[in-house]
C-alpha cells in the first residue's frame, strides 16, 4: 500500500513539472455576443457577396443558386445556403428581407412568375432548416440584380 501511495506521489509530481499544454485563444466578435449577426460572419458564407455600407446585406449572383430561366436550383445551388441557413437559424433576435429576382428577357409576367417560384422554394428551404417565416421575409420582382439578396432588417 504503501509502494502504491509512493508511486502515486511520483506520478503527480511528474505531471505537475510537465509543460502546459499550447494556450488557446478565443476571439468573440461582439455582435456575436449580443446575438446578431456581423459583417464577418456574412463574408465568410460561401458563393455570397457582402455589400458596402449599412444596413448589412448580402446577394447570390447570377448563376450560382438557379437555373437562368428556371425556379429549379442548380447542382448544388441549395445546398451552398447550408451555412447561410445555420447562421439565421441561430440568430434569433435578426429579421431579414429576402428579395428574389428573375430576368429573363422572356416577360415580365414570366419573369415574376418565375421569381415567385424561386421565393416559395427559399421560404419552405429555410423554414426546413430552422429560420421561422417571421424571422425571414421574402418578396418577388421581375427585375434586374441578384436572384437572391438578403437585407438585415434588425
Amino acid at each position: 500500500m504503501r509502494r502504491l501511495a509512493v508511486l502515486g506521489l511520483l506520478i503527480s509530481t511528474l505531471c505537475s513539472c510537465a509543460a502546459p499544454g499550447p494556450i488557446s485563444t478565443t476571439v468573440v466578435e461582439p455582435a456575436s455576443v449580443a446575438g446578431e449577426v456581423s459583417r464577418q460572419q456574412l463574408a465568410a458564407l460561401p458563393g455570397a457577396l457582402l455589400a458596402d455600407g449599412e444596413p448589412l446585406s448580402i446577394s447570390y449572383p447570377e448563376q450560382v443558386l438557379f437555373y437562368r430561366q428556371a425556379a429549379l436550383p442548380l447542382p448544388g445551388g441549395i445546398t451552398i445556403l447550408e451555412p447561410l441557413a445555420d447562421l439565421l437559424s441561430s440568430q434569433s433576435g435578426s429579421r431579414w428581407q429576402g428579395r428574389v429576382r428573375a430576368e429573363t428577357g422572356l416577360g415580365a409576367n414570366y419573369d415574376r412568375r418565375l421569381a415567385e417560384g424561386r421565393a416559395r422554394l427559399l421560404q419552405s428551404y429555410f423554414q426546413g432548416r430552422g429560420v421561422p417565416a417571421e424571422r425571414l421575409q421574402f418578396e418577388a420582382e421581375a427585375a434586374a440584380g441578384p436572384p437572391l439578396e438578403l437585407l438585415l432588417l434588425r
